[in-house]
């Protein structure tokens, strides 16, 4: 799972970098706030299959 850790994602309108694994969650940073957000993994994993989160580019995390 540590393939996840720097990859930048769009859930729910917010883009996010993964930024260490927390035991059962992610901690995860809020681009345009600079806020930590903690992810549960099976939610966000859940969210990537159902195609309500997706993996961004460095271009379009502006």
């Amino acid at each position: 799972m540590d393939e996840m850790i720097g990859k930048k994602m769009m859930i729910s309108g917010m883009a996010i970098e993964i930024i260490s694994d927390a035991g059962d969650r992610w901690e995860t940073r809020n681009i345009t706030t600079k806020e930590t957000v903690f992810f549960n993994k099976s939610v966000l994993q859940n969210a990537i299959k159902l195609g309500k989160a997706e993996e961004i580019s460095e271009s379009d995390d502006q």
